[in-house]
């Protein structure tokens, strides 16, 4: 009597727990995949295999490591810093004292071209110790000022060069600022030569980022001059601000 109660039980307690819920599991599905069973093959580097693998690389890259040498001989470059030389012996310890004075600043340099040159000829500058990645010097400009004259005033992000004589600057911020003002003239045989400043800079960036109806007002109009002044008749689209805007 006690056996058939006990069988009956267990019976009752294997049915249950076929019922129960199965619990959660985070074995992922068999697969050949997952179980790493897939076939592979795994070379062995024999000697044999890895000189001709080294004769090939070379075969192929030496030829173009040579022609990319002969190319870059054929580049002439000539670099002429003139921050010091530029300055009288004079004012040598007061720099910006003699930057920003009002006395002519012209200075004549000449360059010793010992190799022919081909067209086209390009002129850079160069700033050392100029950190332009500094966050609140990037952020120091209003991108929708620049392209839509209906937000002349607005002039957020631009402290401290923002507004003056409480007139909105547009374009303002100092990244505008403190734009490059030297200015070049070159000339060969006492002949002058012309250097193109058109189209130097990305198409996308002047149709799309600097609008055509935008003209700079009262720009470096402040106390203090930080760089070169702009014409408030030709729009930012054409003068080429893009330039200092996308390198900085």
């Amino acid at each position: 009597m006690s056996n058939n109660t006990t069988s009956s039980s267990a019976a009752a307690n294997g049915s249950a727990d076929s019922a129960a819920p199965r619990r959660n599991t985070k074995r992922p599905k068999y697969s050949r995949f997952t179980q790493q069973e897939l076939p592979a093959c795994k070379p062995i580097l024999t000697p044999k295999w890895v000189i001709s693998a080294f004769m090939f690389v070379s075969i192929v890259f030496i030829p173009i490591g040579v022609a990319a040498l002969l190319a870059s001989r054929d580049v002439v470059e000539i670099v002429d810093r003139y921050d010091t030389l530029c300055i009288p012996s004079q004012n040598r310890t007061d720099k910006v004292g003699y930057i920003q004075s009002s006395v002519d600043k012209t200075c004549t340099r000449s360059l010793n071209v010992t190799k022919h040159m081909k067209q086209p000829i390009y002129v850079y500058y160069q700033l050392d110790n100029f950190y332009q990645n500094h966050r609140r010097y990037v952020k120091s400009r209003n991108d929708a000022q620049l392209k839509n004259p209906g937000d002349q005033n607005e002039t957020s992000g631009c402290k401290p060069e923002n507004i003056v004589n409480g007139m909105a600057i547009v374009p303002c911020g100092l990244i505008a600022w403190s734009l490059f003002n030297d200015t070049y003239s070159f000339s060969h045989n006492n002949s002058d030569l012309t250097v193109n400043k058109k189209h130097i800079s990305w198409k996308s960036d002047r149709d799309h980022k600097f609008g055509k109806q935008v003209y700079p007002k009262n720009f470096q109009t402040g106390g203090i001059i930080g760089g070169a002044r702009l014409d408030e008749s030709i729009p930012v689209s054409l003068l080429e601000l893009d330039i200092l805007f996308r390198v900085l």
